[in-house]
């Protein structure tokens, strides 16, 4: 079973939202919180096809899109930060999320002069987990006292290069 990143533009629109909140599934606040964001990541992506063919990509096992990671670049040579990065839920727990996240990093590690990687997630999340998997490291951690605070503390990864 091989994976394969496929560009953001060779889906419909609304795919991006459904994998987040497929991948978020595992608690009702998260879509709750987050729904209007998802919507907002994937009208952008789909309105801006140059931006969605460099700063993001699908992945697809056997044809079938299973997740989806982004990027921002802005930044740079700062560093790039890594946005929403998120697996379907059948698909998670056998390495598809790592494959994902290690890709992306590749991708990154390509831009000229680039400092860093980063990434926030929260600590009530399986993300840190995968982060560390592929070198992230830990550099700082805020309370979360927002309306998604049952998500956990903010933590906040990067990679040096």
């Amino acid at each position: 079973m091989a994976l394969e990143f496929t560009r953001i533009t060779d889906y419909k629109r609304g795919l991006l939202c459904d994998i987040l909140r497929d991948a978020y599934a595992f608690d009702e606040r998260c879509a709750e919180c987050w729904s209007a964001n998802w919507r907002e990541t994937d009208d952008f992506f789909f309105d801006h096809p140059s931006i969605a063919e460099k700063y993001g990509f699908v992945t697809c096992l056997e044809g079938e899109p299973i997740g989806f990671i982004c990027w921002d670049p802005r930044n740079r040579p700062e560093y790039v930060e890594i946005g929403h990065n998120g697996i379907r839920t059948a698909f998670k727990g056998r390495g598809f999320g790592k494959a994902q996240l290690n890709e992306a990093v590749r991708r990154i590690k390509a831009y000229e002069g680039l400092k860093e990687i980063r990434v926030l997630t929260s600590s009530g999340l399986i993300a840190p987990k995968n982060y560390e998997s592929v070198g992230f490291e830990l550099y700082d951690r805020r309370t979360n006292t927002g309306a998604d605070a049952f998500s956990g503390d903010y933590l906040y990864y990067r990679i040096m290069l």
